[in-house]
């Protein structure tokens, strides 16, 4: 095994028995697609050496564009992989050669894409995740492979289908015939229901690892059956683009198009009156009182956001469909300009993300992501695939959300409060944020000529500081139900209910900062492999963040539950020592 590793990584043919596969090229299709796509990429160095050869009368702009699809093409010819029984490996570069190598026992996602031109060219981009929480890195891409092809490797490294057979080995879920060196099926077992059920937890990872192994009934892959039914969870409609304009994705569309614009203008020696529209709107801004004028230009600001977040949200969502396959397998497939299919394996998911900003909120309106190990989480959840539902209605949020973690009950159920601990630091934070607004904004008006309604004005940060503290108290709270779902809230400006399940957790922490102590609470952190790798219970009072995580995982804390007298706690009710 050892030598047919080395042999594989430097991609030499393998010295063992068994014949490694050939090293396959992408697509030549390609050639049409990347050029361009590296041109693009090297646009603004391209219109930078343009025009410094613009005065010198130098084609430099022309030697930069040139050296961009050089490297465009130089990448096709540069880039071959090969899927072997143990390994999906990729060697590319040409000054500095390099060759990944991904074990397929190790893959945790395979997400299929492609661009405007790969649609066209029928061209897909594969890119091969293994679980590690590297946001820089984007794993083992393939980028671009034919649709078949890409097809057929994503099943067959999710699926385990198409693996080679061992040559001088009986297939995995076989045993011999006694006398004979012909492998039979094992005998069929009844397969354990797997996922989150209310009041039942889940199989320990050691009997899934079993579980998963083979499919005992037919001495194969488990994975191997059942790609072709799929039942439809929900699909995108298209009354739904509202909510889009709730997103505020847009902030990110606008400042793009002014920093073009202001470049474009800059470079053509353009000025605005030389758009009439532009000359009328900077007229009329100009015409009104300061105030006035600052609400036309938020109004506008708000508008013009609300628009491209809706343009977005179209764009980003269109044919939105969320499908489980007969094998439990979620397969997420959207895009208008450019498509993406993500799937999640069920045996992954560890809970339910439903989250709320707070323009959703006024419009009724939620988005729902998986907590799964291999995805990404967070603020890339869009990006890295553990988005389950768009923004949407929240009902809609929720019946999504009960179907694929498989219980209806931790989506709505009600949450305990933290206390008036909890409740007095959230209204002393937001109170002391607005006062020091409020005196920075007064010192800037008595030193740095600001306008005098600037230091009144601000005084309205007061109620709206009450009102913010009072909202982040009341979605504060936290319920733990049969089974060891633990349900958990917080937020305000983004109102987050996550659900967990009961094996989902690797460790608990207890954090008391030196306010903390002073307010007699806890923040209790799960710990988990899953999604953001930990989840907050914040300001909890301590005696109640102990019972939670004892009851949650009560053969793990009951080593080192004491009562207040120091003498060990049987009831499981004490606290921990301090520290």
């Amino acid at each position: 095994m050892k030598a047919r590793t080395a042999a594989a990584a430097e991609g030499t043919p393998a010295t063992d028995t068994e014949q490694e596969p050939a090293w396959r090229r992408l697509s030549p299709r390609m050639l049409a697609v990347h050029p361009l796509h590296e041109a693009l990429r090297f646009l603004p160095v391209v219109m930078g050496v343009f025009v410094l050869g613009r005065d010198g009368e130098k084609p430099w702009g022309l030697i930069g564009f040139a050296l961009a699809l050089v490297v465009g093409l130089g990448r096709y010819f540069t880039t071959t992989y090969r899927v072997t029984a143990y390994h999906v490996q990729v060697r590319r570069g040409l000054l500095r050669r390099e060759v990944l190598s991904v074990p397929r026992d190790r893959i945790r996602s395979v997400d299929v894409s492609a661009r405007v031109l790969q649609r066209v060219l029928g061209l897909r981009r594969l890119a091969i995740g293994t679980g590690r929480s590297n946001r820089h890195g984007e794993g083992l891409v393939l980028d671009a492979l034919d649709i078949a092809a890409a097809e057929q490797l994503r099943n067959e490294l999710l699926h385990r289908t198409g693996q080679p057979a061992q040559a001088d080995a009986p297939r995995a879920g076989a045993v011999l015939n006694a006398g004979s060196g012909v492998p039979r099926p094992r005998p069929a077992k009844a397969e354990r229901p797997r996922g989150p059920r209310a009041g039942k937890p889940r199989s320990s990872g050691r009997e899934q690892g079993r579980e998963e192994s083979v499919d005992e009934n037919r001495g194969e892959d488990r994975w191997g059956a059942g790609l072709a039914g799929e039942e439809l969870i929900t699909g995108l409609r298209p009354a739904w683009v509202r909510f889009g304009a709730f997103t505020l994705s847009g902030l990110a569309g606008v400042g793009v198009l002014l920093t073009s614009a202001v470049t474009f203008l800059n470079s053509a020696e353009l000025g605005p009156e030389r758009f009439p529209p532009v000359r009328a709107l900077v007229r009329q801004i100009s015409s009104v009182p300061t105030p006035l004028a600052l609400l036309e230009s938020v109004v506008l600001g708000v508008l013009v956001v609300a628009l491209l977040s809706a343009l977005g949200y179209a764009a980003s969502f269109w044919n939105f469909r969320l499908t489980r396959l007969s094998n439990g397998t979620l397969q997420l497939t959207r895009g208008l300009v450019t498509t993406r299919s993500v799937t999640i394996e069920r045996r992954r998911l560890r809970g339910i993300e439903i989250s709320e900003t707070l323009p959703l909120r006024l419009v009724r309106g939620a988005r729902c992501s998986a907590i799964t190990t291999g995805l990404r989480a967070g603020g890339g959840a869009e990006h890295g695939g553990s988005l389950l539902l768009p923004p949407a209605p929240l009902t809609r949020a929720r019946e999504v959300a009960a179907a694929v973690y498989g219980d209806a009950a931790p989506m709505d159920c009600p949450l305990t409060r933290h206390g008036t601990g909890a409740k007095r630091r959230r209204l002393t934070r937001a109170r002391g944020a607005a006062v020091v607004a409020i005196a920075l904004t007064g010192a800037l008006s008595l030193w740095a000529e600001w306008p005098t309604w600037s230091c009144p004005a601000s005084l309205a940060l007061l109620p709206l500081a009450e009102l913010v503290g009072r909202d982040r108290y009341r979605n504060l709270g936290h319920a733990l139900l049969d089974g060891g779902h633990l349900v958990t809230r917080q937020g305000s400006l983004v109102r987050r209910r996550q659900i967990l399940s009961g094996d989902a957790t690797v460790g608990w922490v207890f954090h008391q900062s030196f306010f903390q102590r002073r307010s007699g609470v806890t923040t209790l952190t799960l710990a988990t492999a899953a999604g953001r790798q930990y989840y907050n219970v914040l300001d909890l009072p301590t005696k109640e963040a102990t019972a939670l995580a004892a009851n949650a995982s009560p053969d793990w804390l009951e080593p080192f539950l004491v009562n207040e007298t120091g003498a060990e706690d049987d009831s499981g009710t004490g606290t921990p020592p301090a520290s």
